[in-house]
């Protein structure tokens, strides 16, 4: 290609070139030259840049008004992709939510509260647990799902929940601290602060791999006392490394 002559590839070829880059290089693209912009904002650009599987996931959701099913079909490509990214979608039953990693275009997943495995335990060992309604949140901390778990008192944490996933075989177990102020001679992870305004911890990572299986995630504490209360569970997210 010859720009300083006018020598150019059609558009279609600029787009499809285009397409087995990344949605960072095809932003960047569109800043070359008009043709190029033209090209870069393409649906058979974005298309490409989508998740293989996006019009089955879109089909399945159950949000409302402009992240409806029907809302989004009639985005362009580009649209669609970057919706995706700032404005998680509720699938299914509305206790899961799927997202789109900005750089990436990989597939981000939540399951809400009401997709663990939180159990209230009685007798000598207490743990209770209260669904409370997502509105009663504070206005900074909204929920993206109807319902969030609120630990009411317990001397025991654990929260799992099993996934059926392409995953390498390794388990790992990993330390963290549920208050944000690190304690005295602590090792492990802290939380840290979400854009929508929860605190999160990364509680373990797992690798893609070839063989079907089941990826179990869990929560636990590591010694019943003292007393807790108060904790408020959203979710747990997966989302690329």
């Amino acid at each position: 290609m010859d720009v300083t002559t006018g020598a150019v590839l059609p558009e279609e070829c600029i787009a499809t070139i285009i397409s087995f880059t990344s949605p960072r290089d095809a932003c960047r693209a569109s800043l070359v030259s008009p043709i190029f912009r033209s090209a870069a904002g393409s649906d058979l650009v974005w298309e490409r840049l989508l998740p293989q599987d996006y019009q089955q996931i879109i089909s399945e959701s159950v949000s409302p008004g402009p992240s409806s099913s029907a809302s989004l079909n009639i985005l362009s490509k580009k649209d669609l992709y970057f919706h995706l990214c700032d404005t998680p979608i509720l699938i299914g039953n509305g206790n899961r939510s799927f997202a789109i990693d900005k750089l990436s275009g990989k597939k981000c997943y939540m399951l809400g509260a009401r997709e663990l495995s939180i159990i209230n335990i009685g007798r000598r060992i207490t743990s209770f647990w209260e669904w409370i309604s997502s509105a009663e949140m504070p206005v900074l901390a909204q929920s993206r799902f109807s319902e969030v778990a609120r630990l009411g008192l317990g001397h025991w944490l654990r929260i799992r929940v099993k996934l059926s996933i392409r995953y390498e075989n390794e388990r790992n177990a990993t330390n963290a601290h549920l208050l944000p102020d690190t304690p005295e001679g602590y090792d492990g992870r802290l939380p840290s602060m979400r854009e929508d305004m929860w605190m999160e911890i990364e509680i373990g990572e797992f690798f893609t791999d070839q063989v079907d299986s089941v990826v179990e995630m869990c929560l636990m504490d590591t010694a019943c006392d003292p007393c807790k209360s108060g904790l408020v569970v959203h979710g747990i997210e997966l989302r690329p490394k």
